[in-house]
């Protein structure tokens, strides 16, 4: 688990480095700045080689990366200095327009969300569409226009708006098709057939139904309690404890209350019944009321089925997912702001190793969306009006709009306190990600 956790963060954190500087690099070449070098990694140069006109290097500090183009200042902990005096004086980046600086710099950023983009588009179209292969129903939300109803836990929902459904996709495609009010949906309970009417919800509130999930199971993660067990992706689990199950819902509550106890599960397993004694692990999970409890799991998700996607539908299927991660990293970040954020909420490099680890257990498509989620925030946290980042270079181009210039003395005073304040993060990052380890 740990060379797994190892391998996976560098993976992570090099293809987004890489991605980034690859993108400054790109665009700096594009509108003719001369690049002299592209380092993965900050400070000492322990490896290099040149080839086509840029050193390409390697550095002692995993801090990130950088592109050092020609007429730039020297930013911090970019090592060493480069004699400008032979290159043409239109390969400078300081004699370069006001619109090629801005492209040099927003391409890294840039480049981020992109690769955010393809990863999404590329997933949906190589997994095809996620399904929810049930249309069982679980206790309706309180308060809710399915509370309403005579609806309960172990039905099946078997039409909705006169139309048979088979999954949970359906489900929702035509609640939300059907614009009258009240919707007819049909409920089976064993058998007997239930003909209701279930009211549209105001805006913003759900309808409360609540799918059920079978006792089939999904991904299973790597090293796990289920998958040293033995159970994989498929199988069905017949009894827990020595109490039948039907859903995954009924699994979880006996493994939740097993935390560290021993505990026999039989599973079916392409019609072999299988058993095998295994100890749910104690994991922490919060309340709602701020508290904290102690649950037993062992790993695994309910089972999911999935259809082919055409190309459109993956492109702007992966738009939308690469967007919504946007929101909500502007969400935190608007939150961050009002410091209506805890400190612990934010975590290092070790916290991205740790996710990075945890995402490759279940499955490389599951560290690839990870990788995408990270690659959309990087691509907003480099955009920050901080000086050392790009965001704080942009915003230094913005008196040139008006035909004025910011002054070398107060630009280097500027990037001073804007390493000072990037510094305090990294260390205030680390700090949590220490914390969370030697609190266990």
């Amino acid at each position: 688990m740990i060379l797994t956790t190892l391998l996976a963060g560098v993976f992570t954190i090099g293809v987004i480095i890489i991605v980034h500087e690859l993108g400054h690099f790109l665009a700096a070449r594009a509108v003719g700045i001369h690049v002299h070098r592209f380092s993965v990694g900050m400070g000492p140069v322990i490896l290099r080689k040149r080839g086509f006109g840029t050193e390409w290097a390697l550095s002692l500090l995993p801090l990130g990366g950088y592109v050092r183009m020609a007429g730039m200042e020297l930013a911090p902990m970019e090592g060493g200095e480069f004699d400008e005096t032979a290159l043409p004086p239109e390969s400078l980046y300081r004699n370069k327009s006001l619109g090629a600086r801005f492209l040099a710099i927003i391409g890294g950023p840039l480049a981020n969300l992109i690769l955010a983009a393809l990863i999404s588009i590329g997933l949906l179209w190589a997994g095809g569409e996620t399904i929810f292969p049930t249309t069982w129903l679980a206790d309706p939300t309180a308060d809710s226009p399915a509370a309403a109803l005579d609806i309960q836990r172990g039905d099946r929902l078997a039409r909705v708006s006169g139309e048979e459904v088979d999954d949970w996709n359906s489900v929702d495609r035509l609640l939300r098709a059907d614009d009258s009010s009240p919707v007819s949906i049909v409920v089976d309970r064993e058998g007997q057939v239930l003909n209701l009417a279930i009211e549209r919800p105001e805006e913003g509130l759900g309808w409360g139904l609540i799918p059920l999930f079978d006792n089939r199971v999904g991904r299973v993660l790597k090293d796990g309690p289920a998958f040293e067990a033995g159970l994989r992706e498929g199988d069905a689990i017949v009894e827990v404890d020595g109490k039948p199950v039907q859903f995954f819902e009924e699994i979880a509550e006996i493994i939740n209350t097993r935390a560290g106890e021993e505990t026999l599960i039989r599973w079916d397993h392409e019609g072999t019944l299988m058993e095998a004694r295994l100890t749910p692990e104690a994991s922490e999970v919060p309340n709602a009321d701020g508290s904290v409890e102690v649950i037993g799991r062992i790993f695994f998700e309910p089972y999911l089925g999935s259809r082919p996607i055409g190309i459109w539908g993956a492109v702007t299927g992966g738009l939308d997912r690469t967007f919504g991660y946007v929101a909500v990293t502007l969400d935190f970040l608007k939150e961050a702001v009002f410091f209506r954020v805890s400190a612990d909420a934010v975590g290092g490099p070790i916290a991205i190793f740790q996710m990075a680890g945890q995402m490759a257990g279940w499955g490389f498509s599951n560290l690839l969306f990870f990788i995408a989620f990270f690659s959309t925030q990087l691509f907003l946290l480099n955009l920050l009006p901080i000086p050392v980042l790009d965001g704080g270079h942009i915003i230094l181009m913005i008196p040139e709009l008006f035909g004025r210039e910011v002054s070398e003395n107060l630009r280097l005073r500027l990037t001073q306190a804007g390493l000072v304040l990037l510094l305090g993060i990294i260390v205030l990052v680390v700090f949590n990600d220490l914390r969370r380890i030697i609190g266990g």
